[in-house]
């Protein structure tokens, strides 16, 4: 073989690896700006598809775990007035037009021992200290009624979530009441 054959050979094998690698450069800088939005998009359907699919952090997952025990606890179990070691949750009511008794407020929250209710008057308003259910914190979108389904078997009873609060807003702890 003769050596100006080998050098031809190599000088064209140089050539074409560097109109290769000049072209990969070219449609490289040609499309960049594509690529890198395609690769941000397929990574924001990537992070969607984990949050739908449970890919929550350990500790939110717990935390979600610890409120739906919760709720199943607050919905399964009835507040018994003649147990006195039984756990039990207040609430206050308050009565702006002072039209209720306390035996009126014990029937309108199904309090079976109105005993369990104390009263107090502030600046001529009557605050009564309720037993309740429980308490929940409202999420965005939620409403008395989505909410009752957390806690009540009957869904007519979301009644007594409005009664008890006086206003459902995103974000503010609201007193679940007991049921009829």
């Amino acid at each position: 073989m003769n050596s100006g054959e080998f050098s031809l050979e190599r000088l064209t094998t140089t050539i074409v690896v560097m109109l290769f690698t000049l072209t990969i450069i070219f449609l490289f800088l040609v499309n960049k700006s594509q690529w890198i939005e395609e690769k941000k998009a397929i990574e924001f359907r990537y992070d969607s598809l984990k949050m739908v699919l449970g890919g929550k952090s350990w500790k939110m997952q717990e935390a979600l775990r610890y409120d739906s025990l919760q709720k199943q606890y607050f919905r399964n179990n009835r507040y018994d007035p003649l147990v006195s070691n039984g756990f039990r949750m207040y609430g206050l009511f308050k009565d702006f037009d002072n039209t209720y008794t306390i035996s009126k407020v014990a029937e309108k929250f199904n309090i079976s021992n109105s005993k369990s209710i104390k009263v107090s008057e502030a600046d001529g308003e009557n605050w009564y200290i309720v037993p309740v259910k429980g308490v929940h914190l409202v999420r965005p979108k939620e409403t008395a009624t989505s909410i009752a389904r957390l806690y009540y078997r009957n869904l007519a009873d979301s009644v007594l979530i409005k009664q008890f609060n006086q206003k459902i807003s995103s974000g503010q702890m609201i007193f679940i009441p007991f049921e009829k």
